[in-house]
């Protein structure tokens, strides 16, 4: 099973995600996880993306799917992989679906948890007023919240749009319960397994 989870800040991707990896026996793969195992390894992708970060700019599109690929070769994803928080914009997406193409791979899914921009922020708000003992992320401040927010309703939901009538796109309301999401993805893909 090879996933693409889709979803803004707070819409509960990495709850859904620790669920489907165990669900399915695969690992979860996130481009902040392999850019830092990169990094920490000293590899030559990792090294030119700290030389980027070391600088103050953001690591090219390119060194990051180059990441991807080599990560979802790895054998541990011999089985499947599911992908979160990669593509992030349109420029992405385009670079992804060739790579997908070189290492001969493709996804069974595209889940997207669709949550509307006002209740992910509420979410992440009431997120961060219930962290406490140094447990709240540094990043939670109203401030960087609604700056993520704003981040994902310009650049990612728009590349969601032209996922939407792919025949592997999966449309989930991801405003209702923990369980009642799992179910639905669940029921999606059974759905789509049949057509």
């Amino acid at each position: 099973m090879r996933l693409v989870l889709f979803g803004g800040p707070g819409s509960g991707k990495g709850t859904q995600a620790a669920i489907l990896t165990t669900l399915f026996g695969i690992p979860h793969i996130s481009t902040g996880d392999i850019l830092r195992a990169e990094r920490a390894a000293a590899t030559p992708l990792g090294q030119q993306a700290q030389s980027y970060m070391d600088r103050g700019e953001l690591v090219p599109d390119q060194v990051i799917v180059e990441m991807v690929a080599n990560r979802l070769q790895q054998p541990d994803t011999a089985t499947g992989w599911l992908l979160d928080g990669f593509p992030r914009n349109g420029a992405q997406a385009a670079v992804f679906e060739e790579m997908l193409k070189n290492i001969h791979q493709d996804y069974d899914y595209l889940l997207f948890l669709d949550v509307p921009a006002a209740i992910l922020q509420e979410r992440i708000l009431n997120r961060a007023k219930q962290a406490t003992n140094g447990q709240q992320r540094s990043d939670d401040t109203p401030e960087t919240i609604l700056k993520r927010v704003q981040v994902y309703e310009r650049e990612t939901r728009p590349m969601i749009q032209r996922y939407m009538n792919h025949p592997k796109f999966v449309h989930i309301d991801g405003t209702r319960t923990i369980e009642e999401v799992t179910a639905a993805i669940q029921a999606r893909i059974g759905e789509v397994n049949r057509v």
